[in-house]
């Protein structure tokens, strides 16, 4: 969340103040903000932030309510044509529903930002039990199973280089908190094929995933995933985690190469 806004460098100073005011909402959680607020976080003057924020409500980017302002639902729709453009995003909802096991289960679509996962889509699945992770939320990579295959696929100086001087923070008990084991970890990862979530980001949840290298040259690597609850004993509730990966195989090839069917 930025302290001061600075529009310095940009070519369209306007666009960087709108553009931080979202982030500022965005970082609120959905508790509304006033303009006095928004005006303190942002560093701009008040009459300045309230016109900005007048603007972005006529747009319905914002919305006004009784104590201040929260983000507006025409960011949603936009967030959707994006979505709806990436041809893999698609192809993954259509894969999951036909995977004989992921379309009872979790799915998601994760991309690497810094040393966080951010969640692209998310396919729900018969599982009675809807678990974490929204379309657009950021996990720790280190605690994610997304996270560490989307680790243990960059060039080990550009990974030491993000890692060096940072903190590995703890969701559970079972999150790895130490360079050295994590470094074994995603040797593991790289050897295996495939990352586990083994309760590491919330307790009594498991989670498999794998890495899909882009199928287009301007296409980053993401993950994608497949999750369910434990039985309490060390071990998925009644699903076959062997099996939950070969159906993740079969959906990465499908994003991979359009012309194969997942299944």
């Amino acid at each position: 969340m930025p302290e001061q806004l600075s529009t310095q460098g940009s070519p369209v100073p306007a666009v960087a103040r709108t553009a931080a005011l979202l982030d500022v909402l965005a970082a609120a959680g959905g508790a509304p903000l006033s303009v006095s607020e928004l005006s303190r976080q942002l560093g701009l003057p008040k009459s300045s932030t309230a016109n900005l924020c007048l603007a972005l409500e006529a747009e319905r980017f914002v919305v006004r309510g009784d104590t201040g302002y929260t983000l507006g639902r025409r960011l949603v729709e936009l967030g959707g044509a994006y979505l709806g453009t990436v041809d893999q995003v698609r192809e993954f909802y259509a894969a999951c529903r036909r995977a004989p096991l992921i379309s009872r289960l979790t799915a998601r679509v994760a991309v690497l930002e810094g040393l966080d996962v951010l969640y692209l889509a998310r396919y729900d699945g018969a599982q009675p039990i809807r678990l974490t992770a929204n379309i657009g939320d950021r996990f720790p990579a280190h605690c994610t199973a997304t996270g560490k295959v989307l680790m243990a696929a960059m060039p080990p100086a550009a990974l030491d280089e993000r890692l060096r001087g940072r903190t590995l923070a703890a969701l559970t008990e079972r999150s790895i908190t130490d360079h050295a084991q994590l470094r074994a970890e995603l040797d593991r990862v790289r050897e295996q094929g495939f990352g586990l979530d083994d309760e590491e980001t919330t307790p009594g949840v498991v989670c498999v995933a794998i890495a899909v290298p882009g199928a287009r040259t301007d296409s980053d690597t993401f993950a994608i995933s497949a999750t369910t609850v434990t039985t309490g004993a060390g071990g998925a509730d009644g699903v076959d985690l062997e099996a939950v990966r070969t159906d993740l195989e079969h959906i990465a090839e499908s994003l991979g190469n359009p012309l194969v069917v997942a299944g």
